[in-house]
């Protein structure tokens, strides 16, 4: 019986751990690319042009654990403008994938020029 309950607790505890990993996914991924938008946006403040290897290497591991539709924009270049300019592409499309009913930038653009 002791056995039992164990291995339904087990059970139980696993299945609270799949669901907050699902439950916390966007965060986690918005987290990791506001990383690296911070560290791109400081180097490109700063007058750097080339991203160091191991920075991109940070990048291209992070950009691989997002869901596909959303790692589509991501031009892996050595240069921070073009890197930074895709991530923010990329974080656009997580904000889409998350909250669709809120129109990007660009939509906007075309909603006060039509309107």
């Amino acid at each position: 019986m002791i056995d039992q309950t164990n291995t339904r607790i087990e059970e139980m505890e696993a299945d609270v751990k799949r669901e907050n990993e699902r439950r916390y996914a966007f965060q986690r991924m918005l987290r990791l690319t506001d990383k690296h938008l911070w560290r791109l946006e400081e180097m490109n403040r700063d007058g750097v042009k080339t991203l160091p290897p191991p920075v991109r290497e940070e990048i291209r591991v992070t950009i691989e654990q997002l869901p596909d539709h959303c790692k589509e924009p991501f031009r892996d270049s050595e240069q921070v403008q073009e890197t930074l300019d895709s991530v923010f592409a990329v974080q656009e499309r997580l904000f889409r994938w998350r909250h669709p009913e809120f129109p990007l930038a660009e939509e906007e653009d075309e909603l006060d020029r039509a309107s």
